[in-house]
């Protein structure tokens, strides 16, 4: 077994979650802008209740973007405050990622997976994953985009096994015809990312490379809006 606390701040939730095994303890609650008062109280009820000491966890997972550029700092620094007290390691986890990984086992039909969250300023975080026993693979890079930079929409063939993830495909910014079409067909599972899904995400990383557990100095943030432009920013979905 591994006992893991995981936190995910990237949205408008303050999402937090205990397990270890089929032992799982969860406080997922909308506080938009209040993570930072409220995140300390409600870590320490969600230990009180399941009556684990901060030193028995194995690692602290964490949600490391992209997402809110404050909330990824909250999660990061949170994490490795807690993991250097707890003398454990730390584990981020892509936030697109995590919400692949919830999509995944909600269809076992799914093969693809489009995830898109609200990046504001007219942009999206976008990313496409290849879904292999119920485990989402990234394709390309997750990148920022313009939604008239996306690749081609996926074709009608793929419309019963392709699916669209996240509240980025709901914003107005101007889709292309094709990509229009489409949402419109398959609407969007909306979801935000929750950290128990974060948990699930981290042991099966954890599967296939144990190095994916780091050092606590090692938890940082990724933001995405601070790298170039399209022009030489990776493909995404390639």
């Amino acid at each position: 077994m591994t006992r893991l606390l995981a936190i995910d701040t990237t949205g408008d939730f303050c999402s937090l979650a205990l397990k270890d095994g089929d032992s799982v303890y969860e406080s997922h609650q909308s506080m938009p802008r209040q993570h930072a008062r409220q995140i300390l109280p409600l870590l320490e009820q969600l230990f009180a209740e399941s009556g684990w000491a901060r030193t028995s966890l194995d690692a602290v997972v964490y949600g490391r973007g992209p997402g809110s550029f404050t909330g990824i700092r909250i999660a990061a620094g949170i994490a490795q405050g807690i993991a250097l007290g707890a003398d454990c390691g730390v584990i981020p986890v892509s936030t697109l990622q995590t919400l692949a990984m919830e999509a995944s086992h909600s269809n076992p039909e799914i093969k693809t997976l489009w995830v898109a969250l609200d990046a504001r300023m007219r942009e999206l975080y976008v990313a496409r994953y290849q879904v292999d026993q119920q485990f989402p693979w990234l394709q390309g890079n997750e990148a920022l985009l313009k939604p008239d930079q996306l690749p081609d929409a996926p074709d009608d063939e793929t419309l019963a096994t392709t699916h669209l993830v996240g509240n980025g495909w709901q914003t107005e910014y101007g889709f292309s015809d094709a990509w229009t079409r489409f949402v419109t067909r398959q609407p969007p599972l909306l979801m935000l990312p929750r950290a128990m899904w974060g948990a699930e995400l981290a042991l099966a990383l954890l599967k296939q490379d144990a190095s994916v557990k780091v050092s606590p100095e090692h938890a940082l943030p990724v933001y995405l809006r601070d790298k170039v432009t399209w022009d030489n920013k990776p493909k995404v979905g390639e």
